[in-house]
């Protein structure tokens, strides 16, 4: 059963993130460029299959 969890990024730590990746919970990434774009990842599995759906500002 899914149960909620709490997020590890705060506002401070995804707006201060270097460049990279940063876990926040059950697969949702922060994604940060070398530019200082930012966008979302949420990786899931469908069918036995790695998801990658990504968001951008």
């Amino acid at each position: 059963m899914w149960e909620p969890v709490m997020g590890k990024l705060t506002v401070l730590s995804a707006k201060n993130a270097k460049a990279g990746r940063h876990g926040d919970s059950r697969g949702l990434y922060l994604l940060v460029k070398e530019t200082g774009a930012r966008s979302w990842m949420l990786r899931v599995q469908v069918d036995g299959r790695r998801r990658d759906m990504d968001w951008d500002r």
